[in-house]
């Protein structure tokens, strides 16, 4: 079973920042899970929210604030008052770009998965998938293998695209094949129990349920991993959740704490029964 970090290691320091996604690979993380939004410069930044009130000194919406202004915001302190280590960077160099996350990714020395999920509050507007589509191209992202060819090189860092928004997936999908798109959905969404049938059009190779899969639609994950499709379920947050999903054959699971995850599955977690 794959670990991947929300927000990188987001249960120990703020959300999307530098500190959070240093410590997930510090930690053995397989993968970085980043949301990403648009500033008003044309710029993908590691973000959730459409707006800056919840995670930031500041207020507004993220997309109506340009980047140089965005730097100059705390977006730590709100969930760490300590000092940070000395390798995770200064308060001051905490906000994160696409490009940013990228370069730390290439540089960890193994293989890292990074999976992005584009946040689409403008449903129509296309936006933030051409930002996607264009970081991809400057990365010269290798669609066959996955993996990204800076300067033509090639890496250790392979990378999937997701969104709740099934008409993003569909923008991107000239480039991003059906293996590295990943539609995310929660348990009360009828639609998904479609996946697999004429009646569901989305990408059905790479799945993101959320973890009330786990008790309401059990049977569903065992059929999907039975034909062989990879579920990569968010957000598992317990030792239970994280032995049910274990024994339901869940191949990636998304969490706060990469650390606890990762120690739990070395430790060798026994089947439970379900």
């Amino acid at each position: 079973m794959k670990v991947f970090a929300h927000r990188g290691a987001s249960d120990v320091y703020a959300e999307h920042t530098r500190a959070a996604f240093a410590h997930a690979l510090a930690v053995g993380a397989h993968g970085i899970e980043t949301d990403v939004q648009l500033t008003a410069d044309g710029q993908l930044i590691c973000w959730h929210d459409s707006t800056l009130n919840r995670t930031s000194s500041g207020r507004g919406l993220v997309r109506e604030h340009r980047l140089a202004d965005l730097r100059m915001l705390d977006v730590y302190s709100w969930k760490n008052t300590s000092p940070l280590p000395y390798e995770y960077g200064n308060a001051d160099e905490q906000l994160v770009t696409l490009d940013q996350l990228t370069h730390m990714l290439l540089g960890a020395g193994r293989p890292v998965e990074l999976a992005v999920e584009m946040k689409i509050d403008s449903p129509n507007d296309g936006a933030i998938e051409a930002a996607v589509l264009d970081w991809l191209r400057r990365w010269q992202w290798d669609a066959t293998t996955g993996t990204l060819r800076p300067y033509g090189q090639p890496s250790q860092l392979s990378v999937s695209i997701m969104s709740f928004s099934l008409d993003a997936l569909r923008r991107v999908a000239e480039v991003v094949p059906a293996s590295k798109s990943c539609p995310l959905f929660v348990a009360d969404d009828l639609p998904s129990l479609g996946i697999g049938t004429s009646s569901w059009t989305a990408p059905a190779q790479l799945l993101g349920p959320s973890a009330g899969w786990l008790i309401d639609r059990p049977a569903m994950l065992d059929s999907w991993t039975d034909v062989g499709r990879l579920v990569r379920m968010w957000t598992i947050e317990t030792d239970e959740e994280l032995h049910t999903a274990r024994n339901l054959g869940v191949q990636e699971v998304t969490v706060n704490d990469p650390q606890w995850a990762l120690q739990r599955l070395g430790a060798g977690l026994e089947p439970v029964p379900l």
